[in-house]
């Protein structure tokens, strides 16, 4: 009870405080671990914050974000912020500290230090305010509506997203910038350069419909004013009419929006009408499949919005879901360096860090494909960054595997375009190699460049060789976490790729290839095969595409030879099944096939053997090509064709386990499903 009333009295010491420093410490310590003793205390003491004068905390936020200099902290300032007065939209703040909560929200709309990105953010916050002035105290705010006009004629975008989630508004305020906003939307949706803003441009057509129902205006006076807006929709689709997956991407975007508006104000039919004509006109253009789907559905919230079918959204998700978005757009606004020193920060919350991880990944992609290059003087200094993420206790494993993809490409910038080394990294293989062996070794793995220094690959193949070796050795328990087994096995396949050119490794190349064939042999001698060896195949399968553009002729021998020496295993042949070649053969006329080179691969869905044998099949046909022309490029005309036949019982097996985008990865083409009695017979199909 003491400790309660302390914190009381903390909380109203925050508040009526000049200084932002102690606010600014709760509301970070608020997007930490919340198992961490500061997040604990810190909610505390907001909660108490917001119970006592939400007024004089929301002015204290915003006062806060207009002040600082810290963006991480800004962004957390205003999205706390508008996360906490959704949650006390109906309570009614005073009068006295809306007049001051207007004034510098205003302020902050039109600061030139303002991102595009937060304007996602302070629009909920300006939603909020309004609802408070406007519905609760039945007051007026033209200072908003001078602040849109003027936005709409410098940064559409950013007006467009004050005026899209505002509540229900008077007709004045309306007045002001009708003409402009919609003028300017109109310019967007015929003239689009982002999915996102051609989806917003058709928001505001609909939110400024149902804003001028609200009003009072007439219904024939809507329709003759927004009649050329709805003709501006039509003629959009029909230019992106080839462009389906635009069109998917941005009626998806309209559709969550739609649905939510839906969900929060139950609009009626007539401030529902410009979403219905729309869709019925631009169902009447569109050609594709998935574009009239999501057309029908975005009818049925108008037409059926009782039915079932249509599904609410999730509140808790969509706010999550919110978040991850905006906290997505601000870290675009910073360097692979700003983002990796964010990411760095290990008491963050593992979401936050993990889209931090990924965003700095696309950073560095986005740099060998020349989109925005990075200065030499950044990757040196990510260099030591990446090595303390490395080392770092409690990465998750999703974090750790983008982890690997971000050091594979300053590796690939040190080792290839740099010729410079990077000692630190090699440092780690040999400190981390027996105490964290799996992640030292996925990390190894994640270098997809041939390792050409010796004063970097010799250290590194004396501390991990010996211990891949060690852990080749078979696992006995199926039923168990066998990751080691498979980290291991492509861990070996890699360290042969980067050692088999050097003679003086010829002996230990030879040695660590027989045994991952005899540990393969003693797997499937156990049937284990289905869960490890596929697994750890298909793992080799990705690791061999990326390192093919720098196969030579022994790499491509050591390939064909470790393939053609697992197929003989005993126990991995093919058995003979209730479907035979001959039938299959017979079913789809494969004999009537004279120009083209065609083979039969067969799988056991009931036990799993075999199955890893569709992912070798891909290895065998490029293997066959490039040793009849070795090292020249394939003909990019050639075509292969992969058909997947199975029955009624395989269907139900391998039903729930792979889908149909997988398949597509794997470059099958056909489903065919096959009936057999005295004869075998095969029917197409359809995706």
């Amino acid at each position: 009870m003491a400790e309660s009333s302390n914190l009381q009295l903390i909380a109203r010491e925050i508040l009526v405080s000049a200084s932002h420093e102690e606010l600014a410490m709760i509301v970070d310590n608020l997007f930490k671990r919340q198992d961490s003793h500061q997040y604990k205390t810190s909610r505390a003491l907001y909660d108490f914050c917001v119970s006592s004068n939400p007024g004089c905390l929301t002015l204290k936020l915003l006062k806060l974000y207009q002040s600082s200099s810290n963006g991480v902290l800004r962004f957390r300032s205003i999205y706390q912020l508008s996360e906490t007065l959704t949650d006390l939209r109906n309570r009614k703040l005073s009068l006295d500290s809306l007049y001051e909560i207007k004034g510098v929200l205003i302020s902050c709309l039109t600061m030139e230090e303002t991102k595009a990105s937060e304007f996602k953010i302070l629009r909920k916050i300006v939603s909020c305010v309004a609802y408070n002035v406007v519905d609760l105290h039945k007051d007026k705010w033209d200072e908003l509506g001078d602040c849109i006009l003027s936005l709409a004629n410098s940064e559409p975008l950013k007006a467009f997203h004050v005026f899209i989630d505002l509540p229900r508004v008077y007709k004045e305020f309306i007045d002001k910038f009708l003409e402009t906003i919609l003028q300017r939307a109109e310019n967007v949706l015929l003239s689009p350069v982002r999915v996102q803003d051609w989806s917003l441009a058709l928001q505001i057509f609909v939110k400024m419909w149902i804003q001028l129902v609200d009003t009072g205006m007439k219904f024939k006076k809507i329709r003759a004013l927004m009649a050329a807006r709805l003709l501006s929709v039509v003629k959009s689709v029909i230019e992106l009419v080839n462009e389906e997956e635009f069109l998917v991407q941005g009626l998806e975007d309209f559709e969550r929006f739609f649905s939510r508006e839906m969900n929060s104000y139950h609009y009626t039919k007539d401030q529902s009408h410009f979403v219905l004509a729309s869709m019925i006109e631009i169902e009447g253009v569109v050609r594709g499949t998935e574009t009239k789907e999501i057309v029908r559905k975005i009818k049925m919230l108008v037409t059926e919005p009782e039915n079932p079918a249509i599904k609410p959204q999730d509140g808790l998700k969509y706010r999550r879901d919110e978040f991850e978005s905006s906290w997505y757009d601000y870290l675009k606004s910073l360097s692979s360096l700003e983002v990796l020193k964010i990411f760095a920060s290990t008491d963050l919350e593992d979401r936050s860090r993990e889209i931090a991880i990924r965003r700095v990944n696309v950073l560095l992609s986005d740099h060998f494909s020349k989109k925005a290059p990075i200065d030499i003087s950044e990757f040196r200094i990510l260099q030591s960054l990446l090595i303390s993420c490395l080392k770092e206790q409690g990465v998750s494993d999703s974090m750790f595997k983008v982890l690997g993809q971000v050091v594979n490409h300053v590796a690939n910038e040190m080792f290839v375009y740099q010729y410079e080394s990077w000692d630190d990294l090699r440092d780690y293989f040999a400190s981390q190699s027996e105490t964290e062996f799996q992640r030292a070794v996925y990390i190894f793995q994640c270098l997809t460049i041939p390792l050409i220094d010796d004063d970097f690959l010799n250290p590194v193949m004396e501390n991990l060789c010996p211990v891949i070796s060690t852990r080749l050795d078979p696992p006995t328990e199926l039923l168990v976490d066998n990751s080691c087994w498979v980290l291991a096995f492509t861990g070996a396949f890699c360290a042969i790729s980067h050692m088999i050119e050097d003679p003086g490794y010829a002996e230990y190349v030879k040695e660590i290839a027989h045994k991952m064939i005899d540990s393969v042999r003693k797997l499937v001698e156990r049937e284990m095969e289905v869960g490890l060896v596929r697994r750890a195949f298909r793992d080799v399968e990705t690791i061999v595409k990326k390192q093919l553009e720098w196969y030579g002729k022994l790499e491509y021998k050591f390939v064909k030879g470790l393939l053609w020496r697992l197929y003989a295993i005993k126990g991995m042949k093919w058995e003979r099944s209730t479907i035979d070649d001959a039938a299959v053969t017979e079913a789809l006329e494969l004999h009537k096939i004279k120009n083209r080179q065609w083979a039969i691969f067969k799988t056991c869905a009931v036990k799993g053997q075999g199955l890893f044998k569709i992912i070798l099949e891909s290895f065998l046909h490029f293997n066959f090509v490039r040793s009849q022309n070795m090292n020249q490029p394939m003909n990019p005309n050639e075509e292969s064709y992969k058909a997947l036949i199975y029955d009624d019982l395989c269907e139900k097996i391998i039903a729930p386990l792979i889908q149909v985008n997988d398949l597509r990865k794997q470059g099958v083409t056909n489903l065919l499903v096959c009936k057999y009695n005295n004869h075998c017979t095969c029917h197409h199909q359809r995706w």
